[in-house]
């Protein structure tokens, strides 16, 4: 090979050099990407595609599906009636923030009269209620009613701390007018943390544990180390004697920072 000739390759090689370089720096992201938990692939320290590891999505077959303890109707005044569904959490370190729900509404003969609709959350390893307030039976008499989530359950890791905070309901007190009930308590947050909105949820039981009515009240929230008085009413005599009463304190938990 003559000297030209040889200085020619050396050319070619040296600009075929540069080019694999320019072409590795660009290509050598997109082949060699850095697993995440978005990229549709098992990769990295997952334990399902997109899912478990390090990833904020809980994978399905690690978790469990909330179970329904039960679902009423209660009669508020007229054919209005109050929802509720009580519902278990089972899975200790995981929620889902949005879920769509519905309530379906039979009458004494079993006929659906219909539905109610909604979304809402479901906490970490807790039970919990859902209240629908005044549903309208028309000419018809609730007998019972099913409840059922409608939407994916897309879980998520979240760890029960709100579950351990020093928040609760003290001085719970029936009102000794039978013919106009009422519950009257003190919510305490004796925890370092502010708490925003919340729902409380009062739900009055008979000798047999059996949930016989059920109110709710919306709070803007409550300061660390304060506290705010709740009441409900009924307008109308309950169908049993309460002799227990449970006054549920609901914080959604995606909407706090700790």
């Amino acid at each position: 090979m003559t000297w030209a000739g040889k200085r020619k390759l050396q050319y070619l090689a040296g600009v075929f050099g540069v080019v694999c370089i320019i072409l590795f720096i660009f290509l050598y992201p997109v082949i060699f990407q850095k697993p995440t938990c978005s990229d549709g692939k098992m990769n990295g320290n997952e334990t399902g595609v997109d899912c478990g590891g390090s990833c904020q999505l809980m994978c399905k077959e690690k978790t469990s599906d909330p179970v329904i303890l039960w679902s009423r109707g209660f009669p508020v005044l007229g054919s209005m009636y109050n929802l509720v569904a009580y519902v278990e959490n089972q899975n200790k370190n995981s929620a889902v923030e949005n879920i769509n729900y519905r309530f379906n509404v039979y009458d004494e003969k079993n006929r659906m009269i219909g539905s109610r609709e909604g979304t809402t959350f479901i906490p970490p390893n807790k039970q919990f209620a859902i209240f629908e307030p005044t549903f309208d039976a028309g000419l018809s008499k609730v007998k019972s009613v099913s409840f059922e989530f409608t939407g994916p359950l897309t879980w998520v890791k979240k760890e029960p701390t709100i579950n351990n905070l020093d928040i609760y309901a003290d001085k719970i007190t029936m009102g000794d007018d039978v013919k106009s009930p009422s519950l009257s308590a003190i919510i305490k947050n004796e925890s370092i943390y502010d708490i925003p909105s919340f729902d409380v949820i009062a739900i009055l039981y008979d000798e047999k544990h059996n949930a016989i009515n059920a109110s709710k009240t919306v709070k803007d929230g409550l300061y660390s180390n304060d506290s705010l008085p709740v009441f409900f009413t009924w307008p109308e005599v309950l169908t049993a004697t309460p002799v227990l009463e449970d006054v549920l304190i609901s914080i959604n938990p995606f909407t706090v920072s700790f």
